[in-house]
């Protein structure tokens, strides 16, 4: 079962208020934002953050970098995985959001749909050719892999949409760093697209949340069941040969529809208490296997 390909709950969504803490750098060899607990907390790990297809810049992703740098006590790293610098590559911008509303809303007139339909689709092809998985997955398992060998942290990641299958993908535990290590310790992921089911999670190994609602289009009931069905067994071979289980988790949200956990509206009080949960869980999970003495390690 492979995911569907991307349609407009992919690029919908609202842009978030708030102004980013964190600070512009370069980080091996990527433009990174870089977000840190409060002054004078030392970070107990760190966490990557794998973005949807608007990027890096996108303010909800920092102003969520910022949460779980404060509630977590982690250093946040959010690279710009898809090389924006690139004039040929054309990311989702933020402003897209607002673009895809007005062409998605009934109300809106037809005549007014025209051009913003066509500055969508614009987008679209090229994002999707210029952050192919051959072009991007070699860029971040690179990323992590010398992040790895320059840290004495844990390390986890948290992926969305897009970055979600990259998550996944890491978790796996198919490359190793210079030194041998794993190149995460962890990874939770909100609303993952282009899995590959059941082969994309029947190859975890590392531990691995999965956040996704009930209205996803592109899991549907058939895939969070499959998903389950794998996590359950092999937390059963776990639980076997004596390990400690809860590696794995798969958490439906109700009402959540694909992208939730990044691009609800605050404004809407479901929609808030959704991105909420998916933030909770996030948390809590990078609470029991990220932090040093506490996970599978």
């Amino acid at each position: 079962m492979a995911a569907s390909m991307p349609c407009k709950d992919c690029a919908s969504g609202v842009l978030h208020e708030g102004t980013p803490l964190g600070r512009e750098e370069t980080v091996h060899g990527l433009k990174t934002y870089v977000t840190g607990p409060p002054p004078g907390v030392d970070a107990k790990g760190m966490v990557v953050i794998i973005p949807d297809i608007f990027g890096w810049s996108l303010n909800n992703s920092r102003v969520l970098a910022d949460r779980y740098a404060e509630r977590g006590g982690y250093l946040v790293y959010l690279p710009d995985f898809m090389n924006g610098e690139n004039p040929k590559v054309l990311v989702y911008p933020g402003s897209l959001l607002s673009t895809v509303h007005t062409v998605t809303d009934p109300k809106t007139p037809i005549l007014h749909k025209i051009f913003p339909g066509l500055r969508a689709m614009t987008h679209m092809p090229f994002a999707l050719y210029y952050c192919r998985a051959s072009i991007c997955k070699p860029r971040i398992f690179s990323f992590f892999s010398s992040l790895r060998s320059s840290t004495s942290l844990p390390i986890g990641a948290a992926g969305f949409c897009w970055g979600g299958k990259y998550v996944t993908l890491l978790c796996q535990d198919t490359e190793r760093s210079s030194s041998g290590k794993t190149l995460l310790d962890c990874g939770f992921t909100a609303h993952p697209s282009q899995l590959v089911l059941p082969m994309d999670i029947e190859a975890v190994k590392m531990p691995l949340c999965i956040s996704s609602g009930s209205m996803d289009f592109l899991l549907q009931p058939e895939g969070y069941e499959m998903i389950k069905e794998v996590f359950a067994r092999k937390e059963g071979e776990l639980n076997a040969e004596g390990k400690r289980g809860a590696m794995f988790e798969m958490n439906v949200v109700d009402g959540a529809k694909h992208g939730f956990a990044i691009r609800g509206n605050p404004g809407d009080e479901d929609e808030k208490r959704r991105g909420q949960m998916a933030e909770d869980q996030a948390v809590d999970f990078f609470g029991r296997w990220l932090v040093p003495n506490q996970g599978w390690a």
